[in-house]
């Protein structure tokens, strides 16, 4: 039977004991984008990230490289960085990682999920 993504957001969420206004700050986006994130379907572009690590064979953070940013951006950024979500975390005392076989930084052959086993 196929798998169909079902977001784990609210749950993450209220275990952090956050809003969805509180989660819209920290990350810099709209309530309104948080509650979509937290709809069945709110997931179709992290569906596609994760499929392009299943491609690549990476995992999603691989998809990524952090870059200087220039001065006249600096101002426009929203939200916090990576590393102040980080220092908040562990400041909350929440600063235990949940661990996703699409996230954890193990060898691919460990980060490889059985598509009838999971849950993503």
């Amino acid at each position: 039977m196929p798998l169909k993504p079902k977001s784990k957001l609210a749950s993450l969420r209220e275990k952090a004991g956050l809003t969805q206004v509180q989660l819209a700050v920290l990350v810099g986006v709209t309530p309104n984008t948080i509650q979509n994130w937290e709809k069945d379907n709110g997931l179709d572009q992290l569906e596609r990230y994760l499929k392009l690590a299943e491609l690549f064979g990476c995992n999603v953070s691989d998809l990524v490289e952090y870059v200087p940013v220039p001065e006249e951006e600096k101002s426009k950024s929203k939200g916090f960085s990576l590393e102040e979500l980080g220092e908040l975390r562990e400041r909350w005392g929440t600063s235990t990682k949940a661990k996703t076989p699409y996230f954890d930084s193990k060898p691919e052959s460990q980060t490889k999920v059985d598509k009838n086993q999971s849950s993503v």
